[in-house]
């Protein structure tokens, strides 16, 4: 009977380590990339990055660097608590789907089990035994799950149709307050359909739209708010008013 390699695998492509955004990385950030994404497959922690376990194993100036290395699709998303792999559940089956496939796996394994421990002792699989005389007439075929597993949705290109759910709209006002969601998704949409080749094509286009709006919101935390002309003369004129209230009370004694 072929065995089951149970073992986890992180696929990467042969031409990785030419791309515009990693070639660039130095030796600790390049080591860091990939020693994380085995980490997280090896955790099913699907693409998240504790920070206590990155500033320990790989440091703050690696992790700064990988996410910085792309001003759109950087290698690493700050988020809460850490660092999130970009793209990861495009690339890697995701803890759940791991969790499922293994359960099935073990159910098959199961009742395989069963079923050859009942043909040994000549029983119905419920403890009860056949009559020897009778002539077994039906075969026993055990169902192929292998495909069943192992199949993974097929990634698409995203269509100009793409529409925000009320439940996205909630959980953008949430997580990326600072964003302007209609024209997020506007250059969201406009830049995918633009897109060629592997990077045009995403498994998850929601789970994408999201990285993209955390994007954002972490771009807008980090930028200071720009005030108008307007704004800036009304608190100059502010300003100007205490100073001479200031100076009508000192010259009254007060």
């Amino acid at each position: 009977m072929a065995m089951i390699d149970d073992r986890l695998f992180a696929p990467f492509s042969i031409e990785m380590d030419e791309h515009p955004k990693i070639a660039p990385l130095s030796d600790a950030a390049f080591r860091a990339l990939f020693e994380s994404t085995f980490y997280s497959r090896r955790m099913l922690s699907d693409g998240f990055l504790d920070e206590r376990i990155v500033l320990k194993r790989w440091g703050l100036e690696a992790a700064e660097e990988l996410a910085g290395n792309d001003p759109e699709r950087p290698s690493w998303v700050r988020v809460e608590g850490g660092w999130q792999i970009h793209d990861f559940e495009n690339h890697h089956p995701l803890k759940a789907d791991i969790v499922q496939k293994r359960a099935k796996v073990s159910a098959s394994r199961s009742q395989a089990g069963s079923k050859g421990a009942a043909k040994r002792w000549q029983t119905d699989g419920k403890g009860m035994a056949n009559d020897s005389s009778e002539t077994e007439t039906e075969t026993e075929t055990e169902t192929t799950t292998s495909k069943e597993v192992g199949a993974r949705k097929r990634a698409t290109r995203i269509k100009e149709s793409f529409e925000v759910t009320p439940e996205m709209v909630s959980w953008a006002k949430e997580k990326a307050p600072l964003v302007d969601g209609k024209r997020a998704t506007e250059k969201f949409i406009n830049h995918f359909m633009a897109k060629s080749g592997k990077d045009a094509t995403k498994i998850d286009w929601v789970r994408t739209w999201k990285n993209w709006l955390l994007n954002d919101q972490e771009r807008a935390e980090k930028s200071p708010v720009q005030r108008s002309k307007s704004e800036q003369i009304i608190d100059v004129l502010e300003q100007g008013r205490r100073m001479q209230e200031e100076h009508d009370r000192k010259a009254i004694g007060q």
